[in-house]
């Protein structure tokens, strides 16, 4: 790991921060079920789905193209970008994700940007990524800490402003070819669908495991994704069962799978802790 000056007493703080939060272990609730909230057929196969529960918007990044495909309450409202180097177009676009603001962001590897849409589709702002060499999957923190896989490196960088003097980076003899990044509260996991493994780093690079299959952590809870179920293998239970395979998913905020044609966006319950 490459700590840049600038950035040392910011990061220092924060693991510091971390470690005190992670003394006194919460004791979470069993996860008991899923309630879906949304099911999106689409025509298309979907690569990624985000969701803002605020307005009820997904967007939606279509494989192997240049296209985001934008739904509210379950209907679609607009589509945006297409093969191009105009301001609404992309040449290559990677990855998207959600800005703290609720906003949608989205890389384009080719032209080394990130731009800034609001929830309709309109162009707010772009980020270039100038020291950048390819640039191919991100995640924002709510205090607008950018995590970006830069592939040709092979490492996480960790920035505020995208400059190489507050650059911080992580992973470069761990990462293989990853296909998404989630940023947790306490971890970051880095799924490689080649090799089926998912990697989990402490929240500022510290490598903290590797292990068989596509993973997510939900307070401190693992999720398997099968190809019909999610596992949930502490209590050996299976959510959001289903007769189409699964081929991803994400637990954040929301719980979101993707199968070729159908998104499913729902909710985790838990079980009440039991009286002692």
């Amino acid at each position: 790991m490459i700590i840049k000056n600038s950035f040392r007493l910011f990061l220092l703080l924060i693991l510091f921060l971390t470690s005190c939060s992670t003394i006194e272990m919460q004791s979470y609730r069993t996860p008991e079920s899923i309630i879906v909230i949304q099911k999106i057929q689409t025509d298309f196969i979907p690569k990624k789905c985000l969701y803002s529960s605020i307005s009820k918007t997904a967007f939606i990044l279509e494989d192997e193209s240049n296209i985001i495909h934008i739904y509210k309450n379950g209907k679609k409202i607009n589509t945006i970008g297409g093969l191009g180097f105009t301001s609404l177009s992309f040449n290559k676009l990677a990855d998207i994700t959600l800005s703290p603001d609720g906003n949608l962001l989205a890389l384009d590897s080719f032209q080394k940007k990130i731009k800034k849409f609001d929830i309709d589709g309109k162009l707010i702002t772009e980020f270039n990524l100038n020291g950048f060499v390819e640039p191919t999957l991100f995640m924002v923190a709510l205090d607008e800490t950018y995590y970006i896989y830069d592939n040709a490196s092979k490492e996480i960088i960790i920035t505020r402003t995208f400059d190489e003097s507050d650059w911080y980076t992580f992973g470069k003899f761990q990462l293989g070819n990853p296909s998404k990044i989630n940023l947790g509260k306490n971890e970051i996991t880095v799924y490689d669908e080649q090799k089926n493994v998912t990697i989990i780093f402490g929240i500022l690079g510290q490598f903290q495991n590797e292990i068989d299959g596509n993973i997510q952590i939900e307070k401190q809870q693992q999720y398997i994704l099968k190809e019909y179920f999610i596992y949930y293998p502490k209590s050996d239970s299976k959510f959001a069962i289903s007769t189409n395979k699964w081929n991803d998913f994400s637990i954040e905020d929301n719980v979101i799978l993707l199968s070729d044609n159908e998104i499913w966006i729902g909710k985790l319950t838990y079980l009440e802790p039991k009286e002692k």
